[in-house]
């Protein structure tokens, strides 16, 4: 078993880990990019001298400068929590395929109207709440379309892509500004249209991807009745015959879960808001609220506000001058970034989500605190300059270490779980929900933290470096470990709320590690022992 593969199912053919399922999750990962490198270029951009002349902003610190700043960042998310939520019909009705080139075309108009504002900030807005669209929808479809696709043992470093791009995306963005900054007058608009303007590159890409080369969901298609087409999709992706084995064992489990989610929900959940009501049933309400706690989870580390906020922050704790702040927050970027690599490409099928998240938790918690403790021991003013000393050095240090344990963990593993634990009936909109409360908090964990740096100063530390233990102890003692387990043998982890096989409506949960399994499977697993034998 090489290093970075879960321990697999069944026997799996060495053609199906091959560069198709890659090269077609990087592709469907320029959805990353639109949504990363908005995130990352913002901050930036805040404060290049030609965005602040242009824009004739109010003094930096001021409230009106503080409202300005925070509308510019707020926006985007505000945007990304409708575009979450809306996502859901196209999806659930057109496929993934549709839904990902609509998304890409809305956030192409967003990023247009942001590169050619001119100095209104009526127009910036906009734009800014059409990309925020654009990228909530995106941040949906992206991970949910590559779990549909991946075999399970390479299943969460391939989702992985998706943060791992992200964070790519991120320290281009970093770099951007930096790169304007230093080589662009401050007196010329290119300054800040450049940066901002790369963000059209990659929604185009995506939107063509999305309509000529990315095939569609074989789940969606199977959902919808298309069984042949979907057979050939997995045949293509797995580079197997359309009638080997393997890919006959994989449509059978998938038809089977689909059958049986179809045959038992509606008439359980007839009515006008049934599908949305089968999200608190027994065996679904359990993997809701565990998506809720981790995209909340990942918010109230501090991210939202440490990543929108690095260049007061590095103000704050001994870093002048525009070039010196945006060098550091790159490499802040920069970190986050080789962390996640790291984790997402080697960790995350080996060791698991769960001890990941927990090995993330540690570093973060211990990280704000320090920083906290020392803003409140020098009582520093968050809107002013301070010189560096020696305890200043180390809170620096906190901060990278803060970037590289978020990056271990927190920035991806949520995505990868809420993409993988719901069963097909309900996935696009649990998907949706988790993904819209993502957006939510984020939203006003943004809005929040400049009143917050500037007023609590190590109070905004202490109080998300809480959050981050309270959130440690609860993946500890109540998170599933998912690693290696097909879409559809989550049940035995969660239970299911659509019977086994003849229609049952009972619920057995699984114990840890899936020992204990769920009544009925015995003679699926016989079945899927049998086929593996065949193929090796």
């Amino acid at each position: 078993m090489p290093f970075g593969r879960a321990r697999e199912e069944r026997p799996t053919p060495k053609e199906v880990y091959n560069y198709r399922v890659y090269w077609l999750a990087s592709l469907a990962c320029l959805g990353s990019w639109v949504f990363g490198y908005n995130n990352g270029v913002i901050p930036g951009v805040l404060v290049l001298p030609a965005f602040y002349e242009d824009f004739q902003l109010p003094p930096v610190g001021s409230s009106s400068y503080n409202t300005i700043t925070s509308n510019i960042v707020a926006l985007v998310q505000i945007g990304g929590l409708a575009g979450s939520v809306g996502t859901f019909p196209l999806m659930k009705f057109w496929g993934r395929k549709i839904a990902l080139s609509v998304a890409a075309g809305v956030f192409t108009i967003g990023a247009a109207l942001q590169t050619f504002a001119y100095g209104k900030l009526s127009i910036m807005y906009a734009g800014r709440f059409l990309a925020g669209l654009g990228a909530g929808s995106a941040t949906v479809i992206v991970p949910l379309y590559i779990s549909e696709l991946s075999p399970p043992a390479i299943r969460g470093s391939l989702i992985g892509f998706y943060e791992i791009n992200n964070q790519l995306s991120s320290l281009t963005a970093y770099w951007c500004n930096y790169a304007v900054s230093e080589y662009i007058p401050s007196t010329q608009a290119r300054q800040w249209q450049i940066p901002l303007g790369l963000q059209l590159i990659f929604s185009i890409l995506l939107f063509f991807a999305a309509i000529f080369i990315l095939p569609e969901s074989p789940r969606f298609l199977i959902l919808n009745g298309s069984t042949l087409k979907a057979r050939y999709v997995l045949s293509y992706v797995r580079r197997l015959s359309v009638e080997h084995e393997y890919i006959n064992a994989e449509m059978a489990e998938i038809e089977e879960a689909i059958e049986r989610q179809q045959r038992s929900g509606p008439q359980r959940s007839a009515g006008k808001f049934g599908l949305f009501r089968e999200l608190f049933w027994k065996g679904n309400r359990n993997r809701v609220m565990i998506g809720l706690g981790l995209m909340i989870g990942q918010n109230i580390t501090g991210i939202a506000g440490m990543n929108f906020y690095t260049p007061t922050i590095f103000r704050t704790i001994g870093f002048d001058g525009t070039k010196v702040v945006l060098i550091a927050s790159g490499m802040y970027a920069l970190v986050k970034s080789l962390v996640a690599i790291f984790s997402l490409t080697l960790f995350v099928d080996r060791l698991g989500r769960k001890k990941l998240l927990l090995g993330s938790s540690i570093g973060i918690t211990l990280s704000m605190w320090y920083i906290g403790a020392f803003i409140t021991a020098t009582n520093l003013d968050p809107s002013v300059s301070h010189a560096r000393s020696a305890w200043g050095w180390v809170a620096i240090i906190c901060v990278y270490i803060f970037a590289g344990s978020f990056g271990f963990a927190w920035n991806g593993v949520p995505w990868i779980y809420c993409a993988e634990i719901f069963p097909t009936r309900i996935k696009e909109l649990a998907v949706c929900i988790t993904t819209a409360t993502q957006w939510l908090v984020g939203f006003a964990v943004a809005r929040a933290s400049p009143a917050m740096i500037s007023g609590w100063r190590g109070g905004f530390f202490f109080f998300f470096a809480g959050c981050s233990t309270v959130m440690g102890v609860l993946i500890w003692v109540g998170l599933p470990e998912t690693k290696g387990r097909s879409l559809e043998r989550m049940d035995e982890l969660f239970g299911t709320a659509y019977g086994i096989g003849g229609g049952d409506e009972g619920v057995v949960v699984g114990g840890d590690d899936g020992k204990k399994g769920i009544e009925g499977m015995e003679m699926q697993d016989v079945m899927v022992s049998q086929v593996g034998k065949a193929v090796v």
